[in-house]
């Protein structure tokens, strides 16, 4: 039998905790606005739009406001001066926003590298293999992550990155037509959708694996997420783990979705209706919903490596403290 006093001291601590868990039940209850920016659901993974119609979000408490800007580091300039909590951006912009003075950090990981890089060409270019792109033209998209992709795609099946020379086009949609008109040799996107198009529609061709995992590029690294300032996770930590749970478990579901399934949230978001367009072009639907969500807490050395392949190959800070600027939300 206890002791008065520690009778006394157990039943107050008890109570203490079922108020304190009631307390933070009701507060997961409570909805909470939360403001985020974002690319466009034709760019980024529909998974995210998705989890929040089905409901993932609200159940841990939150209401989403999404704001759609075109690019990451537009995303994070919003973080920034106060318009977003929590932006959407690629992990190369995040650490060139530090670098520039932002004081933000990783709130959750939400992807990892495309299953497909395409580098395609022209279907009479004399250029067969890997080893022919030497001295030629790539165009890719401006963010450095494309960069480091296709020279990392090149340099592991025994290209030269650094004979080669890249375009920057920031309308990606237009590779078809620089291709046809001669304006690049070749170019590289990981849009499954915009590759299988071109080949049917310019007589394109891949040159080289197209299955990343095949070349281990950015393994078990995210290479996008969500950011918020410091200031901010400070003051939300409670709020940014809900968003991590939810997001967690958006990927999660998502993951578990069949093609078709996808298929028609990706036709929601784009009007692409991939189901119709494999009758046309068979293989894309299988490609286009390969999927890459990061569900899993970041793991700093594998994250470190893909920064190091972001400094070799695109100027990418890797002088930046990570462990500092990866919140606890994302490590754990």
């Amino acid at each position: 039998m206890f002791p008065r006093t520690h009778f006394a001291s157990f039943v107050a601590g008890t109570i203490l905790a079922v108020f304190t868990s009631a307390a933070y039940a009701q507060d997961a209850s409570a909805p909470v606005t939360l403001r985020i920016s974002a690319v466009s659901g034709s760019v980024m993974p529909q998974d995210f739009r998705a989890g929040i119609k089905e409901g993932f979000f609200r159940k841990h408490g939150l209401e989403i406001e999404i704001a759609e800007l075109a690019t990451g580091a537009n995303n994070i300039t919003a973080t920034v001066n106060g318009s977003a909590d929590i932006g959407y951006a690629d992990v190369f912009a995040g650490l060139s926003s530090i670098k520039n003075g932002f004081d933000i950090g990783f709130v959750a990981p939400h992807n990892g590298l495309s299953p497909h890089q395409f580098i395609l060409v022209r279907d009479d270019s004399d250029i067969q293999a890997v080893e022919d792109l030497k001295g030629k033209n790539i165009a890719l998209g401006a963010p450095p992550q494309f960069k480091a992709i296709t020279s990392s795609w090149l340099a592991v099946q025994g290209g030269d990155p650094s004979a080669v020379s890249f375009t920057i086009v920031p309308d990606q949609t237009t590779f078809g037509v620089l291709l046809q008109s001669g304006q690049a040799d070749a170019a590289s996107t990981s849009s499954a959708v915009n590759a299988y198009r071109w080949i049917a529609e310019y007589g394109l061709r891949p040159v080289g694996i197209t299955n990343t995992k095949e070349l281990q590029i950015a393994e078990g690294s995210p290479i996008a997420g969500w950011w918020a300032t410091a200031e901010w996770f400070e003051a939300n930590r409670e709020v940014a783990t809900r968003f991590r749970d939810a997001l967690r478990e958006t990927i999660q579901w998502y993951g578990a979705l069949s093609a078709q399934e996808k298929a028609a949230h990706v036709k929601e978001q784009t009007t692409i209706d991939l189901v119709a367009l494999d009758t046309d072009l068979p293989g894309v639907l299988d490609a286009a919903t390969a999927y890459f969500g990061f569900g899993t807490p970041v793991d700093l050395e594998k994250l470190a490596a893909w920064v190091a392949t972001g400094a070799r190959y695109a100027d990418v800070p890797d002088d930046v403290d990570l462990d500092r600027h990866i919140f606890d939300t994302a490590k754990n």
